[in-house]
């Protein structure tokens, strides 16, 4: 009887520790089945999230930008106006006097208020006593005449003088327009140019000057464009320029290859490449458009020159350039949804525009950027490029074939730690099957890290054997020691066999989802490559246009003249 006791107690505690070793030994071996492959899962988790953190982070720059460079854009257009709204109010006044005048329903009186009361207004503006000087001239009063204008010739000798000259044209007074131009060629460099040169520009595009005046400016506009062009100094300068034009011109992204901009490692060089190349189209359509340009020339002479003068007084006076100069730089900002890299590239570009003095090839560069802000129109755009072209024509060149050369040969594709390159997505099959290699090697990597359940198998064995030495003891506990022997052999080999399909399926999930993911880039290689193509081929279009450019095919300026400078 006390046998049979000490015989259910002892196969209590040896039926509770076997089932909590066979427990363990169970959830040892399928965690140390699936170990890796949460550890991968998760290292892979950690990537996605580090990429959607920094696209989270670059996107809130962006946003940021937008939102302060809104906010600068309109606290500088306030500075401007507190600093220098007053000069708006002067040049206003400056076409409505001469409009005035022609219609003669001012009187002397209220003219001489007028301009006197802006002397008051615009401290040190060259404008001020210039209009002080035109009223006094038309109401015959040549003492406040000259005084006035030797005041606005110290305040701004170079505006003053082109002023006078085209309002001595508009008034008819061609012999003191003559005189008032040669006085400024006297004082001209081309290697040093004011800005406000571009209005003399304008006048020769829309040829408003008689022949007498017409012709000065040909000769001495034709001896700078020799004197500059003999080297190649200046030549390469505007090269450059152009070429960095031609590179800040090009599209955003539009986000039309989700797939290779995840998965390909050098999807910034496919993604500047493909910019690159979507340029020329955007190049096609601007010069083209500056080519259409044209004046109309129903137009009376004085209207011509009231559009002239408007340039002249309206254009940036150069202590407004800094203000202006930021303001052009958040627009841009604002215009590139925040992208302030993308905006510094163009404003980079247009640097020179805001520059007080320029050389005659800078000036013709600056008119065929943005006209504007260099203080001219579209018509005297025109004839800037078409001045500019052989060099323009050389810039585009060497923009192409910097592009070219840029173009990565292979798309370089990480997927799930596969790593391959396709040229043009037409190896499928040969990457494929590279890819099944791949998983086949990962396969079988995993399953060696899965040890085989030896121990377990040994301990069932050894309980087994203990079962059967029991029979001699008592039946029940030999049966029992057998059971829970084979019990734990089945737990452990059937345990293995689970983590092994695990394993398996894990491995096959991912080569599926890889397999997708691959031909889905693949798929955006080949579209890719034909975009690029297509694009790149616009190069020939562009050139092709750029090298039918003559003066002679500007409907908006007169041939002989053109020809005549050129």
């Amino acid at each position: 009887m006390s046998q049979q006791v000490i015989s259910y107690a002892d196969l209590s505690i040896i039926n509770s520790a076997l089932r909590s070793i066979s427990s363990d030994m169970s959830g040892v071996h399928s965690e140390l089945g699936t170990l890796n492959f949460k550890q991968d899962q998760l290292e892979s988790e950690l990537v996605q999230l580090a990429d959607s953190f920094a696209d989270f982070v670059e996107a809130d720059i962006k946003h940021k930008a937008l939102q302060l460079a809104e906010t600068r854009q309109g606290n500088l257009k306030q500075d401007l106006q507190i600093k220098f709204g007053y000069y708006a109010e002067v040049r206003r006044m400056a076409t409505g006097i001469l409009q005035g005048v022609d219609t003669g329903v001012i009187s002397d009186e209220t003219l001489k208020f007028t301009t006197e009361e802006v002397m008051i207004k615009a401290p040190g503006y060259w404008l001020a006593p210039a209009l002080v000087s035109l009223a006094a001239w038309v109401r015959n009063d040549k003492n406040t005449t000259e005084k006035a204008l030797n005041e606005a010739l110290k305040r701004d000798d170079y505006k003053t003088t082109l002023f006078f000259m085209m309002v001595m044209r508009r008034l008819a007074r061609n012999d003191t327009s003559l005189k008032w131009l040669e006085r400024y060629f006297m004082h001209q460099n081309p290697h040093n140019l004011d800005r406000e040169f571009i209005i003399i520009l304008e006048a020769v595009t829309t040829g408003v000057f008689p022949p007498a005046a017409r012709q000065l400016m040909m000769v001495n506009v034709k001896k700078w464009l020799d004197q500059l062009t003999q080297g190649d100094t200046f030549i390469n300068a505007q090269k450059s320029q152009w070429v960095d034009f031609f590179e800040a011109l090009g599209p955003l992204s539009d986000g039309k290859y989700t797939l290779l901009e995840k998965f390909s490692i050098n999807w910034n060089s496919l993604e500047n490449s493909l910019k690159e190349a979507k340029t020329h189209d955007i190049l096609n359509t601007h010069f083209k458009s500056i080519i259409s340009s044209s004046a109309d020339f129903s137009k009376g002479v004085k209207i011509q020159l009231d559009e002239i003068l408007s340039l002249l007084v309206t254009n940036f006076d150069d202590e407004e350039l800094p203000l202006q100069e930021q303001v052009r730089f958040n627009q841009l900002i604002i215009q590139m949804d925040g992208d302030k890299a993308a905006a510094q590239a163009i404003m980079d570009a247009e640097k020179h525009i805001f520059e007080e003095h320029v050389d005659f090839l800078q000036l013709l560069t600056n008119a065929s950027f943005n006209p504007e802000l260099s203080g001219a129109t579209k018509v005297t755009q025109a004839l800037a490029v078409s001045i500019s072209q052989p060099w323009i024509l050389e810039a585009h060149d060497t923009f192409t074939a910097q592009s070219r050369n840029k173009i990565p040969e292979y798309v370089e594709l990480s997927i799930d730690d596969f790593k391959t390159c396709a040229k043009d997505g037409s190896e499928e099959n040969e990457i494929l099957k590279k890819q099944e290699v791949f998983y086949s090697n990962v396969l079988e990597t995993e399953l060696k890290k899965l040890s085989y359940p030896y121990a377990g198998i040994i301990i069932g064995i050894l309980i087994c054997l203990l079962g059967i030495w029991a029979f001699s003891l008592h039946v029940i506990v030999g049966v029992l020691g057998s059971c829970i022997g084979g019990v734990i052999i089945w737990n452990s080999i059937n345990n293995h066999k689970k983590a092994k399909n695990a394993i398996i399926e894990n491995v096959e999930e991912r080569k599926q989802k890889a397999k997708e993911v691959l031909r889905g880039c693949l798929a955006e290689t080949v579209d890719y490559r034909k975009e690029h193509s297509d694009e790149d081929n616009n190069a020939e279009k562009v050139r092709q246009l750029l090298t039918s450019i003559t003066p002679e095919d500007f409907s908006s300026v007169s041939k002989e003249t053109v020809r005549n400078i050129i």
